[in-house]
């Protein structure tokens, strides 16, 4: 028996034997782009704690790059759900800095322990709600004050704050899969890990006027193993 005879049942061993991380899934990528121009937005009055929040704050509803490169849109695939819940996401935090909610937009999965963070010498509070349901309402009065909260229930968070900075307001999307990704600055996402297969994918941006459900389209995608699957589109935020 030869060398080469004697390798090939190893290798063919090893190969079965990978554990399922290793599999070659696929991956969907692109950029999503804003249709026309962007809508211009006034700035917001501060009206309470001045010396901390300033004058002014800028409004993050709508965030556009070179190009009209549209940031902060939440890229998802649309699925039932699964038989056992995702992975919890690691390092998820919102930040209460200069009065102003950090990230503005993201996306975790159900069960995730979300730390909220007070980085101002004021009394905030972070408000969370599923349309009319409250899923956390947290005061937090001391600076560098640290809570961790456990997200239970999947959808679209909407975070306010009710101490008197009307302003402050914030997403997060909650999931019951790990399919998903928020576009960064450059309007560009990426989904990793995606096994074969024919998908809706679903991109939800804000409202720019802060009222409602925000804006969602889909795209048809088909996925195959070990290929990177592109997927630019443009998102209209003039639609109802």
């Amino acid at each position: 028996m030869n060398r080469r005879s004697l390798l090939l049942p190893g290798l063919w061993l090893a190969f079965w034997f990978l554990p399922a991380s290793a599999s070659a899934h696929g991956t969907i990528e692109g950029s999503v782009r804003l249709a026309g121009e962007a809508p211009a937005l006034p700035q917001h009055s501060v009206v309470k704690d001045n010396a901390v929040c300033g004058a002014t704050k800028p409004n993050e509803a709508v965030l556009v790059g070179p190009g009209g490169t549209l940031g902060n849109v939440v890229v998802s695939l649309r699925l039932p759900k699964p038989a056992s819940p995702p992975p919890p996401t690691s390092g998820a935090a919102v930040d209460q800095v200069g009065c102003t909610y950090k990230p503005h937009v993201q996306a975790v999965t159900v069960g995730t322990s979300l730390t909220l963070v007070n980085s101002d010498r004021v009394l905030h509070n972070i408000h969370g709600s599923i349309g009319p349901v409250q899923t956390f309402n947290v005061a937090m009065p001391i600076k560098d004050q640290r809570l961790p909260t456990k997200l239970t229930r999947p959808g679209l968070v909407r975070l306010q704050c009710d101490a008197g900075h009307a302003w402050m307001n914030a997403w997060l999307y909650v999931f019951e899969h790990p399919y998903f990704a928020v576009t960064g600055a450059d309007g560009r996402f990426e989904i990793k890990d995606v096994p074969a297969g024919h998908y809706t994918l679903e991109l939800w941006h804000e409202p720019t006027d802060g009222k409602g459900a925000g804006v969602t389209s889909i795209l048809e995608v088909d996925v195959n193993d070990g290929v990177p699957t592109k997927a630019d589109t443009v998102i209209d935020l003039r639609r109802p």
